[in-house]
């Protein structure tokens, strides 16, 4: 399983939005997909269109009971994209057991797993970056100073405490020119990561969200297929398709249960 988490420097940097549709592009690929619902707020189940009652099964029942999580795992109405829901953020599983969730994912039976993380990152970055073997930063135009200095805190607390690999960064919401061309390579120079994507702001790709209900969020990679916006998702889709990216490269649980012991 290759496991891989969109990190948020600050709120509404459209990490959801990505996670949600960069999986459907990979699913669309061929590849078995997972995505791990770690906000409280639902995005990834609003735009895949799912609603789950009290009674089904989420990550932390699997945790706090020791399931199979195969159990919490559901298929989507797209071919090879599964969701595992959960009832609590994700920082909550250090109140429930923080080395189980670790078991729990690292467990599952998938080519990609992507963990959807909530803002602010706090305690999150531990279990998010702690079990994922890769990461990408999500920037964007706006306050774009705090989205480096966070980038860069982000980077080296995944690249070498959590031993999880920065692949690149994606500017995303880019609203004028001047978030192009020689600045992005002053960004890739500061961050000493590339660039894999630049995503221009698109209304219609933020009306995916949706309002108050699933009913108005969707799918904008699907909704749209045509657009610059799903070639930049394939963009994303292609960097994680690469050959030479290793599949479990690193011992989660053992990593998250030296760290609880400090």
């Amino acid at each position: 399983m290759k496991s891989i988490t969109f990190t948020v420097s600050k709120g509404g940097v459209g990490k959801s939005l990505t996670t949600a549709n960069v999986g459907a592009a990979l699913a669309k690929k061929g590849q078995k997909v997972v995505l791990v619902e770690g906000d409280t707020n639902q995005p990834l189940q609003k735009m895949l269109s799912l609603s789950f009652s009290k009674d089904d099964l989420k990550l932390e029942d699997v945790v706090e009971k020791n399931m199979e999580v195969t159990k919490a795992v559901y298929p989507t109405r797209f071919p090879n994209l599964f969701l595992i829901p959960s009832g609590v953020s994700l920082q909550g599983y250090f109140e429930i057991d923080p080395i189980g969730f670790v078991r729990k994912l690292t467990g599952l039976k998938t080519d990609y797993m992507l963990i959807d993380v909530p803002f602010p990152l706090g305690k999150a970055a531990f279990l998010s970056l702690g079990v994922c073997d890769y990461f990408i930063p999500i920037l964007t135009e706006d306050e774009i100073v705090l989205c480096v200095e966070s980038t860069i805190d982000t980077v080296r607390l995944g690249k070498y405490f959590l031993k999880s690999t920065p692949l690149g960064f994606v500017l995303n919401r880019i609203k004028t020119k001047k978030f192009t061309g020689e600045f992005v390579k002053d960004l890739e120079n500061l961050l000493e990561i590339p660039c894999i994507a630049q995503v221009k702001e698109d209304a219609e790709v933020i009306k995916s969200y949706g309002g108050m209900g699933s009913k108005d969020a969707f799918l904008a990679y699907e909704r749209f297929p045509k657009s610059e916006y799903a070639r930049e998702i394939d963009r994303i889709a292609d960097c994680l398709l690469d050959e030479k990216l290793e599949y479990g490269r690193k011992d989660a649980v053992t990593l998250l249960e030296e760290i609880a012991k400090q």
